[in-house]
Formats: C-alpha cells, structure tokens, sequence
C-alpha cells in the first residue's frame, strides 16, 4: 500500500482500490431478480429518469432480496452504473421514486421516518 502526503505533512496509508467482481450482471436479469415492490418503484424512476440509457455505462438493479443490499426496506432499489474505467456510482431510490446518493443519506431516511412514527385512531 502506498503513502499519501496531506497537507499537514502527516502520510497516511492509500485505500485500496475495490474492484467489481468480473461476472457482470445484465440489466435485464437485475430487472427479473427484483420483488414486486420494487418493481413498481422501478416503474416509477424509470418515467423520471432513463435508466440503462446512458453510453458506455452499464446499469444493474437490486432490491432487499439481494444479499449485498438485503439492508434496504421493501420498496427501495439500489442502482449500479458501471462507467468506463470501472468506477461504479450507487444511486438509491425510495419506493415514491426519490434518488439518494449515499447509504447514509437512506439511513438517515430511515431514522427519521421511525423517530416520526404515529398511530392515528379514527373514532366513529
């Protein structure tokens, strides 16, 4: 592993770069893999944005019944883009088709909608 300078002078250690794994899959196969839900958040991101549509780029998605992403509540997909030169963006979405860049930010969706949780009762 290399050494890295900051700006203090202090070196610090280079992270190694991930590699994909080479079996790749297609973005049709992701699209069969998904659940019911989040088919239909797949339809409604798919009328926002042009998913698999961008040159040079290929595009897989996944929901909570993949391992890797098995975090994800019901409804949510994550997207891959693999881009020339291997860099690979993850771009996730929630189930009203609202894109999230970071795991982070869906954890953080994730805490607010349990801190913000209510029982409504209807009384006749």
């Amino acid at each position: 592993m290399e050494a890295e300078s900051t700006s203090s002078g202090h070196r610090r250690q280079k992270r190694p770069r991930q590699r994909r794994s080479s079996e790749v899959i297609s973005y049709e196969n992701s699209v069969a893999n998904l659940s019911k839900e989040g088919k239909e958040t797949l339809m409604i991101v798919s009328r926002r944005r042009q998913l698999n549509k961008i040159p040079n780029t290929s595009c897989t998605v996944f929901d909570n019944t993949c391992p890797r992403y098995n975090w994800l509540r019901s409804g949510w997909i994550a997207e891959e883009r693999l881009k020339p030169h291997d860099r690979l963006y993850r771009y996730f979405y929630d189930p009203l088709g609202q894109m999230y860049g970071t795991r982070g930010e869906v954890d953080q969706i994730y805490a607010d909608i349990e801190k913000s949780r209510a029982i409504v009762v209807f009384d006749k």
